[in-house]
């Protein structure tokens, strides 16, 4: 028995058996259709990328349109406790700074002087009642 047959011999009888003019259609007509169904695949391959793409862009849009229309969230707000109040009356912190010069220039002229006491400047009336008039001076305990 032979196992291995002669190619070259059967493609001969091969050919020459189909070797008239219908072979030749038929072939064409195969190359034909293997070559629109190729096309055609490749056509659909094309349009399926295509929706793909088109589907990934209308997901971004969509969700930039989602995230555009959310409002801004503002940071976690922390309850405080209000500070404990205190009888003490609050101290008023100066905004504007005078000059010793400014400072005398708002007393009638010749009321008052500056003086250096302990390495700190005061302001020293030379009339008590005038001082009265423009510093209050808060009672002390045991003179009123």
């Amino acid at each position: 028995m032979n196992t291995n047959p002669d190619s070259e011999r059967d493609e001969l009888l091969l050919n020459a058996l189909l070797g008239d003019e219908d072979w030749q259609a038929a072939n064409a007509a195969c190359k034909r259709q293997a070559l629109r169904a190729f096309h055609a695949r490749q056509r659909f391959r094309a349009s399926v990328r295509w929706a793909g793409s088109a589907l990934v862009l209308a997901g971004i849009i969509t969700c930039a349109a989602f995230w555009a229309r959310q409002p801004a969230k503002s940071p976690p707000q922390t309850a405080t406790t209000p500070p404990a109040e205190t009888n003490a009356p609050p101290v008023p912190t100066p905004t504007h700074y005078m000059t010793d010069a400014q400072l005398l220039a708002s007393f009638p002229k010749g009321s008052c002087f500056i003086a250096e006491v302990d390495g700190k400047k005061q302001l020293v009336f030379l009339d008590p009642k005038l001082e009265r008039t423009y510093i209050a001076q808060p009672p002390v305990k045991g003179r009123e």
